[in-house]
């Protein structure tokens, strides 16, 4: 006979990663800690130098902190990358953007690797998706394309970049903007996007490679 708890056991060991779903799904933050990491400029491209030579310290400094309220202050005057952690079932964290990223048209780019866990070794973080998914539909103001898809099939996603390309006004993205990821499986990232626009808002576009 099976055991009439198997199923309720079963729901209980994935409570905490019902609630931190419902909290991403919300936007809700209190939950998370207030300790987390702030990404300026200048860490935001040595990270993108680094990815290339491997420089754990630079991986480190521009690398999101699970379970944590981050925050996001550049400008994008230069390309640069932040990073997220290891992608582990119910992780879920935020990104609080500190002002408007819109000083040129440079690449301000969200990636699943190239991180690091630790501020010394050779290790980075690999591997990682974002799940297939709609980034950025929640805002549909009509007179900028913000939504996109992510590559890849729903088994087998593909993208690991997420590109936000601004102008130098009006974007879609505004300071105090938050920005939500939640990992339903191990190795993917989902989205989940409040926009304080910035002026009209109509400017700005997001892509993903």
């Amino acid at each position: 006979m099976a055991n009439p708890m198997y199923g309720q056991n079963k729901f209980d060991d994935n409570l905490d990663t019902y609630d931190t779903y419902l909290d991403f799904v919300s936007g809700f933050m209190g939950n998370l800690a207030e300790t987390g990491v702030t990404v300026s400029e200048a860490e935001a491209t040595a990270q993108l130098a680094a990815v290339s030579s491997a420089d754990q310290a630079d991986s480190y400094a521009a690398t999101l902190i699970a379970g944590a309220v981050n925050v996001c202050d550049v400008t994008v005057a230069a390309a640069g990358d932040i990073c997220l952690p290891e992608a582990v079932k119910g992780t879920h964290l935020a990104m609080r953007y500190e002002q408007h990223p819109d000083g040129s048209t440079g690449e301000h780019r969200i990636t699943c690797n190239g991180g690091a866990l630790l501020a010394t070794g050779t290790t980075l973080i690999a591997g990682n998706v974002f799940a297939k998914q709609v980034i950025g539909g929640q805002l549909g103001n009509g007179s900028n394309a913000v939504a996109v898809i992510t590559a890849g099939t729903y088994d087998q996603p593909t993208s690991n970049k997420l590109i936000f390309t601004a102008t130098t006004g009006n974007n879609f993205l505004g300071d105090n903007s938050v920005i939500h990821f939640y990992c339903p499986k191990d190795g993917q990232w989902l989205v989940n996007c409040f926009f304080v626009q910035q002026g009209t808002g109509a400017a700005g576009a997001y892509t993903v490679a």
